[in-house]
């Protein structure tokens, strides 16, 4: 496999696993913002949960922290993955989970090229810069005559946090603490290093790592910072030279994602 697809499934696989932790807070009435580039704050806020009384392991690993989290979420989100000492992708951006749904507003730079993702109602609206002229593709996952739409429909699984969780339910080979507990967003946060067995992971992002073939590790390693309240705060990952670290920071902030006007979204290419 070439080494880029295998960054690009590997920090797809992170990225999921972290929704997927992240995806079901509970909420409040606080009024606290936090406004992005392409998100205004406007959703529910999430309380502080009890401390964590049990210790985490390969067992109780997702369910405890699934179940420590229901109803709305709002988290603020930074994403860098760098290989050889020098950055190879950043991204910024806001989530709004809803039950199963998730609504996303992103920035990301990558070889020198910016773009700007939302996900609204299960619809992709991508602003690639010059390639789209300075304006937004919109792609519905579920139209078969666009070519992108098959690839985003399996990403659009993946930010289920349902189905996430379920994914990685029986994958999960080994959760131990790795170091002392660090100060993220407010939060002490205990650092523990998870083992996840690819072969054993199911859904879409299943589906994506068997495709990819023999050349894809047995296992991924990720470490995972979870706050007392049960919240993942942060989650850093190496494979095949490359690193991925994501936080996720300012949960409960009211966040709203919204579509571009009209006059921002152009049709795609057909050749």
């Amino acid at each position: 496999m070439h080494v880029r697809r295998l960054t690009v499934l590997a920090t797809a696989s992170a990225a999921a696993a972290a929704l997927a932790l992240a995806g079901c807070s509970s909420s409040s009435d606080d009024d606290a913002t936090k406004p992005s580039a392409s998100a205004s704050a406007t959703t529910a806020a999430t309380p502080e949960a009890p401390a964590q009384s049990t210790e985490l392991n390969a067992e109780n690993f997702i369910t405890t922290i699934a179940d420590s989290m229901s109803g709305d979420a709002s988290y603020h989100t930074v994403m860098t993955t760098s290989a050889g000492g020098s950055v190879a992708m950043t991204a910024e951006g806001d989530a709004v989970v809803d039950g199963d749904d998730i609504a996303m507003a992103m920035t990301m730079s990558s070889e020198g090229m910016e773009m700007e993702v939302r996900v609204l109602e299960g619809i992709w609206y991508m602003n690639l810069g010059e390639l789209s002229g300075n304006k937004f593709f919109k792609v519905d996952p579920s139209d078969e005559s666009n070519p992108m739409a098959a690839s985003l429909g399996g990403l659009t699984d993946q930010m289920d946090p349902a189905a996430s969780v379920k994914a990685m339910q029986d994958a999960v080979v080994s959760v131990e603490k790795s170091g002392e507990p660090e100060t993220i967003d407010g939060v002490e946060a205990q650092p523990y290093e998870v083992v996840v067995d690819t072969s054993k992971i199911t859904g879409s992002m299943g589906d994506a790592l068997k495709a990819a073939g023999t050349s894809v590790p047995k296992t991924f390693t990720y470490t995972y910072w979870i706050g007392s309240d049960g919240k993942p705060r942060k989650m850093v990952m190496d494979q095949s030279g490359t690193t991925t670290e994501m936080t996720m920071t300012d949960w409960g902030k009211k966040v709203t994602v919204k579509a571009p006007p009209a006059d921002q979204i152009t049709d795609m290419p057909t050749s």
